[in-house]
Parts: C-alpha cells; structure tokens; sequence
C-alpha cells in the first residue's frame, strides 16, 4: 500500500507542502524535518509490507496449495535438474502464475526408489493440497494408481492415463520422429537404426512405433528389426552400444537416439571405438542435453515445447480446480494436448548427397 503525504503530514504535525518538500529532498526545509519525514515513511512502509505480506500468505494458505511434481526413477535427470534450477534466484512462470491464482506452489522432486508417498500425503493434506500436475515422463502406467487415492485434480505432462480420465499435456512424439527420419533420409541415409532404452514408457513406446512407421513410409526396409534395446542407465546403454558395435555385420550410416540417456552412452561408446562423428556415424537425438555433455561436436537434436507446455498445463489445472469439476463425472470431458518439436540442428549428420557420383549429362551437352 502506498504511504500518501497527507497522512505523514497528519501524524507529524506538519503540513502536506512541508511534506512534498522533505520526500523531494528540496530547499525550505530542514534537515531535521526531512530525516523525521523519511524516518517515518520508512517506518510505515515496514508496517504495510508486513500487514500485506501476513494477508496474502494468509489468503494462499486458505486458498490451498498445488504441487509441481517430477516423477523420478533414476538419479541422473535428477541430479541435472537440480543443477539447473540452482543457477536461476528468479521467481519461474509456474510459481508466478500460482501465486498470481492465490494458491501456493509446491515443486517436488518424488524419487520412485526412495520417497514414501503415504508420508508425503500427509504433510500435503496440511498445506491443504488442491491438485497437482505431474511430469510424467519416466512414469509407467501403473505408477499412477496410488496418486488417485489423493482425491484431488490430476494433470499430467510426458504420460497418458486417458482410461483414468486424466488430461494430459504432451510432446507430439509421432511428428518429432517424422522430422528425424525425413531429415536423415533427405541427407542420404536409409540404414538407420534406432538405439532404445529398455523401459516402456509412453513417450518412448510412441517414439518407436513412429520410427517404424516414418521408415517405412520412406521405404527404408522394415524397421521392427532396426530397433536396439539397449538398457536404462548410461552405462547400460554404453556396455550395449560397444557391443552392437563390435558385432561383424554391416554397419548403419546412421542411428536415431532415443533419449539423453541413450545420446550420453551411445557417443560415448562411438567416440571409444574411434568412430567419426559424422563421417562414419550420423547420430540425431531426441530430448536435450547439457551443452558439457558432448565435446568435439553438437548434436542435431528434435525437442519439445516444456515451458510452455507445462505452464499451459498448470493453467488448465488451476481451472479445473476452481471450477470444482468432479473428479468421477461420466460427462468430464478427456484432453489430449499434443506440442510440435523442432529440429535444432547441429553438426553430427553428414550430408551424403554431396558426394553421391552421377552419370547424368548436364543440359547442353
């Protein structure tokens, strides 16, 4: 609340021009005066701040709170996040636009191996928890059933729980491998191989049926048996890739890599072996890494909205919240919201069609 002149003049016994004069710091007008004017605006300032800041934090608290929530099963993503979110003091557009609502943000990191849900839900029922949205990504189906019994609105980002009637916000996965293989193709390569990791979560069951799909649409050979497990954690993926890579066969010109996961072991086993990046490999990645991750050349990544994304989902959370929808209503109406990628291109693909030999004539000739 701003302090106004005439309500220091009141308390100090002085006139509002004398006032003015002092907060203006011009002549007529002692220094005494002036410092007792500006010690009181100080002063009163302190008071305000103080009263608004109990009343808003009041108003939130009865208003309710909403959880952020990533959902972990391994340490690596973790540890990265964590990294990032500790170089920025700023308020993020998901804490802004909450509070602006005039609920509380809650941003949780709930580590499958460790955190005890049960627990949690106690401590979130005292904040007075009003739903939640959760990063979803390395989620399976199943993980979702103990959230359920929370009892509160649930939206999702990364994962889809249509059957639970779930809204979901999620990276159009089908479009992000079409651009992969039109663009490896367009470059001149058709023995591409998709390097996987083991587990079936959503993203990455919708990233290979595409990768099947877009290849042979491009008529590149059948792709089911292009598909290499290779495992879950980096050095999983790392063991596995020097493996495929030791085997005597041909070797493809090019492999679409589906996670940051895969990319970090994949490379790692490429560059061991000595393979050249792009010359003897083309790699093109899907999710980003850090920009330290990769040293002696930059990855061609497809990549996803997320900021906005998840911000457009807490939005529709905070709708759904406050329109007090039913959570078993048989009319509640089910979304699925897809973002497009995009290709960032870097310097891990080589252009085959430059040095494709031609016998054809040039014209005139």
């Amino acid at each position: 609340m701003r302090i106004k002149s005439k309500d220091i003049a009141k308390a100090l016994g002085l006139s509002t021009a004398t006032v003015s004069l002092a907060l203006n710091d011009r002549p007529g007008v002692n220094e005494n005066t002036k410092e007792k004017v500006r010690a009181y605006l100080a002063k009163a300032e302190e008071i305000s701040y103080q009263k608004d800041h109990k009343t808003s934090k009041k108003t939130i608290l009865e208003k309710g709170t909403i959880i952020m929530l990533n959902y972990y099963k391994n340490g690596m993503i973790l540890d990265r996040n964590k990294q990032n979110a500790a170089e920025s003091l700023l308020p993020s557009p998901f804490e802004t636009a909450v509070v602006d609502a005039g609920y509380e943000l809650l941003t949780i990191d709930y580590e499958e191996k460790k955190d005890n849900l049960e627990e949690l839900a106690l401590i979130w029922r005292e904040r007075n928890l009003k739903g939640i949205y959760m990063i979803a990504a390395e989620m399976s189906r199943h993980d979702i059933y103990p959230f359920l019994h929370l009892c509160v609105p649930i939206v999702v980002g990364d994962c889809n729980f249509y059957e639970h009637g779930i809204d979901s916000f999620l990276i159009d996965n089908k479009e992000g491998i079409s651009r992969a293989v039109d663009y490896l193709v367009d470059k001149g390569h058709s023995f591409i191989v998709y390097m996987a990791e083991n587990s079936s979560i959503f993203n990455f069951v919708e990233r290979r049926k595409a990768f099947v799909r877009e290849m042979d649409k491009r008529q590149c050979g059948e792709a089911s048996k292009r598909i290499a497990y290779l495992g879950n954690t980096v050095e999983e993926v790392y063991q596995s890739a020097l493996k495929f890579l030791n085997e005597e066969r041909k070797q493809p010109t090019a492999f679409v890599l589906e996670s940051s996961i895969v990319s970090l072991g994949v490379t790692k086993a490429l560059l061991e072996k000595g393979i050249k990046i792009p010359r003897e490999m083309s790699l093109i990645g899907f999710d980003a890494l850090p920009p330290e991750s990769l040293r002696g050349f930059e990855l061609t990544l497809i990549k996803g909205t997320h900021t906005k994304r998840h911000l457009a989902a807490i939005r529709h959370l905070i709708t759904l919240i406050e329109d007090e929808v039913p959570l078993k209503s048989t009319n509640k109406e089910i979304i699925r919201i897809y973002y497009k990628t995009h290709l960032i291109e870097g310097n891990s693909v080589f252009d085959k069609t430059k040095y494709i030999y031609t016998t054809e004539k040039k014209k005139g000739r």
